[in-house]
């Protein structure tokens, strides 16, 4: 009911605005027609105005420059742009199971969640899995439907609400298209893989009273393999040599094919482990991994504008996009085989010690070592004959946009629309296991004539038979067909927005002009769902076990702004918006905007504004699923004699302080660090977080040529919704006073006997305050040669803060300077044309960091922070590209990315920032190496 009262009260404001559209005059002066000038919407605000440029930054990426760049996704173009980052893409999210092939990004790093992406200035429907966040999805906005891109660098909410708390970046499309255009294009690496192309149509006309366009096409990416890299082709990790200096090795899982129980291989020879390949039962993840995966997408989109009179115009949009991932592949299933009968850690079962499955020799070395059931050991096998875990993910968006845009006079205009947008995703994992089969098929018996047999009459029946874990290649063909279990997924978003904005001039005459004002209403309805199949669920499957996503909420905003032109040289911009969330009630915010001009080529300008980001279906309604990601237990390397609050706490833990008196210290093995799983997921008591930040800039036209924009900006979010990450969960447990401290962090820590971690839970909470600041600088020069125009531009980014602080510890943790907020970030570029030819170089610097300023990383030897390799130095990218008009009709386009080939730095296991199965951060650094391409763009 709440909800079909939101409707009728958005249906009926716009019915109330619409009788204006009749309107034969105007109460407001009008201008002289000689006068005249066309005003445009900028990004930033609704009003419409005559100058670009406003109170708040806003950065523009021209159709121009995304050719220059030879890119085919968005998110690689807005990669190269130092306010901009790329929280997920297609190799970061490798390793992942419902983000596999995802393209994000965020503004100043605050995170994909808090950066609004629009299409043609109205919002859009997210591609995110909702049970693992909200963003819109790149890959289904195809880089030949750009006309441009808008970044607006400031916080936004009053104008655009929810979620432009870091900024906004609205994509324009191609909407006036007249004649037929083809556009093809291929790419290669240098290593003969990455195989990129493209093809796509574009055909449009105009008429009388309107016009229409259509594009459609496809492209495909058949991504790398980690093998086919020097730098990913095994998992490494930092290691310390006999003199304890840093170098990096290979870190060879302990799970291997032929199984490793205790100490011992599944056929009963002693388990050797070793950084050399040659000389270690261990196992190579990155033989099977993917450095890049493998992506394709086909799109349509269509569009038109008709004047239904004088007065009023219908536009519509339909865009629609496929994207697929095929043969995504990570490493078989690493299994604990203990888990087939102690899925929740702590319970009973096991095989027994004189199963006929156990080699002789295996069972003798066990006995001698007092063992008379596995689950007393480890008992784990690397399961290569179920194959890879594979992923075969399709994601569909399906958006329509509709319209009416009345002008109700020369100053007044009505703008209404609906847009409707769903993402569903299917998905499909290979490579995993029926436990509960598992159980059945490990139970064996000698048969009538000595052959081993399932033990359960029903369980043979139905196709059981031994489950031979015991040395390499011993699973049989028959055991992985009863064993193997599809693991099927399936997830949908869908958004509706409903929108009516009135705009014009206020009668009110002031010394600069007449003022600009802007009203609207609102409403959005989000829903989303998430289903990880039945065995997941359960459990009953090797893979992580996860709930359900299920849910559903709907705001209604009203909001204005207005424009006061106070002086002729100085204007004032405000605005406010009042959202009524279903689920975490009402929120109000602001803009304010100052812009002054002493002179005709100096603009100075301030703005203040107060944002939200409200709770989205992932933050309230996300399903508890399984994690395994690396965690540092700040106990690690503790010693009787330390007298640090956080090595009091540790020593008060039974297991903690028997291992430090037996030992000397309570230092975790490989296996051991790596074995902490536990569970993330949402929160339904997470409420709204809030921004509130400010900036000061200038535009100076130094000559006629040569002009400066610096901006200063400052953000401060309060109550940020995240998923606060583990490590950080256990540090700010552990810096606790003794007095106080809870050595199971309020549930969210448990250990072993031995006091070793074996789960760590973590979820959406508004537990953290973000601050950042910093300068963007840009610079623009244009000069006009004999033989023809030189433009150059740089780009610049410094960050002098970046904190995480506790809201009930008061922990300040600094990122500024780490991997992905480094202080320095600049792009340069250069164009020439000369005639029908044009050449262009852009250059792209990310300054030396560190991996983890805060001790979020270790080695694999002693497993203390690491030091010489926490240093990342500098890295410089370069791309040439080149375009000549062949014909009036055809332009050929050649370009070679990454021309000196620069590898990227070395984060491996262990580090913070080190993708699984990567070893480098995709993020930042390059991973394909030099790149090369050609395309053709034809029109008639």
């Amino acid at each position: 009911m709440f909800k079909k009262n939101k409707i009728s009260l958005m249906v009926s404001a716009a019915c109330l605005l619409s009788p204006f559209a009749n309107a034969q005059e105007s109460t407001a002066p009008t201008a002289d027609s000689a006068t005249n000038v066309e005003k445009v919407q900028v990004t930033g605000s609704r009003i419409k105005r005559t100058d670009m440029e406003g109170p708040v930054p806003v950065a523009v990426i021209t159709s121009a420059d995304i050719a220059a760049t030879g890119s085919i996704n968005v998110s690689d173009i807005l990669k190269t742009q130092p306010v901009t980052i790329s929280t997920n893409n297609t190799s970061s999210t490798t390793f992942s199971t419902s983000s596999v092939g995802v393209n994000n990004t965020a503004l100043r790093n605050l995170g994909e969640s808090r950066t609004l992406v629009l299409v043609n200035g109205r919002r859009y429907v997210s591609g995110l899995s909702p049970s693992v966040g909200y963003a819109v999805d790149l890959n289904s906005i195809p880089a030949p439907m750009i006309e441009r891109i808008e970044i607006l660098k400031s916080a936004s909410s009053a104008v655009y609400g929810s979620d432009a708390v870091a900024g906004v970046i609205n994509i324009i499309l191609k909407d006036d298209f007249e004649g037929v255009e083809l556009n093809s294009q291929v790419g290669m690496s240098e290593e003969g893989d990455s195989e990129r192309h493209l093809f796509n149509v574009t055909a449009g006309g105009a008429w009388d009273s309107g016009n229409a366009w259509v594009s459609a096409g496809f492209d495909n990416s058949q991504g790398i393999r980690a093998s086919d890299r020097e730098f990913s082709k095994n998992d490494i990790a930092v290691l310390l040599d006999e003199n304890g200096e840093e170098y990096y090795g290979n870190v060879f899982s302990s799970y291997p094919p032929q199984g490793r129980v205790g100490g011992y291989n599944g056929d009963g020879t002693p388990f050797t482990y070793s950084s050399d390949p040659e000389n270690s039962d261990g196992f190579n993840r990155g033989s099977y991994r993917q450095l890049v995966t493998p992506l394709e997408r086909k799109y349509a989109a269509a569009g038109a504008r008709y004047e239904l009179s004088d007065a009023a115009s219908l536009f519509t949009e339909v865009q629609w996009n496929s994207t697929s991932t095929k043969d995504s592949t990570i490493e078989p299933y690493p299994f604990d085989m203990n888990d087939i009968w102690i899925p929740d850690r702590g319970g009973v079962g096991g095989l027994d010690v004189n199963s006929p499955l156990l080699p002789e020799l295996l069972r003798n070395n066990l006995i001698n070592d007092g063992v008379t059931n596995l689950n007393q050991v480890p008992w784990v096998r690397r399961m290569v004959e179920f194959g890879a875990r594979s992923t075969d993910l399709s994601r569909d968006t399906v958006r329509i946009a509709a319209g009416v845009d009345f002008e109700i006079n020369d100053d007044w205009a009505l703008d209404t629309y609906i847009t409707w947008g769903r993402t569903q995703q299917s998905q499909e994992n290979g490579g995993q296991i029926n436990l509960e089969r598992a159980r059945y098929a490990l139970d064996v018996v000698e048969g009538p004539n000595g052959e081993l047999q399932c033990a359960d009459d029903i369980a043979r029946l139905q196709g059981c038979v031994p489950f031979d874990v015991f040395g390499a290649g011993t699973i049989s063909d028959e055991a992985v067909n009863y064993l193997k279990v599809p693991a099927k997924t399936f997830g949908e978003v869908e958004q509706l927005v409903i929108s009516a904005v009135l705009t014009g001039e206020l009668p009110l005459e002031l010394e600069g002009g007449y003022s600009g004002v802007a009203f609207g209403i609102e409403y959005r309805d989000e829903k989303g769902a998430y289903s990880p199949g039945d065995l997941a669920q359960t459990g009953a499957s090797s893979t992580n076990q996860s709930s359900p996503t299920n849910g559903e909420f709907d705001t209604l905003d009203v909001f204005a702004e207005l424009s006061l032109p106070l002086l002729e040289t100085l204007t004032l911009d405000l605005a406010a918006r009042y959202s009524d969330h279903s689920i975490v009630d009402g929120q109000f915010t602001w803009n304010v905007g100052v812009e002054y001009r002493p002179m005709e080529t100096l603009m100075l300008r301030a703005s203040a504004a107060t944002a939200v980001r409200t709770p989205n279906i992932s933050d309230l309604f996300g399903g508890r699923g399984e994690t395994f990601a690396v965690v540092a237990d700040p106990c690690n390397g503790v010693t009787a004699s330390d007298t640090s609050v956080v090595a009091q706490n540790c020593l008060s833990i039974a297991g903690v302080m028997q291992r430090v008196e037996e030992n000397g210290s309570f230092t975790l093995s490989q296996v051991e660090a790596q074995s902490a799983g536990g569970t993330i997921g949402g929160n339904i008591n997470v409420t709204e977080e809030t921004s509130d930040s400010w900036s000061l800039g200038l535009v100076y036209e130094i000559t006629d040529n040569f002009s400066v924009t610096m901006d200063y900006y400052n953000f401060e979010i309060d109550d940020a919704i995240d998923t606060t990450s583990r490590s950080v969960v256990l540090q700010r447990c552990f810096n606790q006073s003794p007095d106080t401290f809870d050595a199971s962090c309020g549930g969210a820590a448990l250990r072993n006997a031995g006091g070793v971690l074996t789960e760590v839970h973590s979820g959406t909470s508004n537990e953290n305050i973000l601050k950042t600041s910093g300068i963007d600088l840009e610079l623009d020069y244009t000069q006009d040669l004999s033989f023809g125009t030189l433009k150059a531009g740089l780009i610049w980014n410094h960050i002098s803060k970046y904190e995480q602080i506790g809201i009930f510890d008061g922990s300040v943790l600094d990122y500024k300077g780490e991997a992905s907020n480094p202080e320095h970030r600049a792009a340069i570029n250069l164009d020439l044309s000369t005639g029908d030819v044009a050449y262009s170089w852009r250059m792209r610097y990310w300054h030396d960091v560190v991996d983890s300023t805060e001790g979020e990383n270790f080695n694999f030897s002693s497993f203390g922070g690491l030091e010489k390799h926490n240093n990342i130095s500098a890295q410089i990218y370069h791309d040439v590209s080149s375009s000549i008009m062949v014909s009036d009709h055809m332009e050929v386009r050649v370009g070679v990315n990454n021309v000196f080939d620069k590898q990227p730095p070395l984060l491996g296991q262990g580090t913070k920032h080190g993708g699984t199965g990567i070893n480098t951060y995709s993020a930042a650094y390059d991973v394909v190496g030099r790149y090369y391409y050609a395309g053709v763009s034809y029109t008639f």
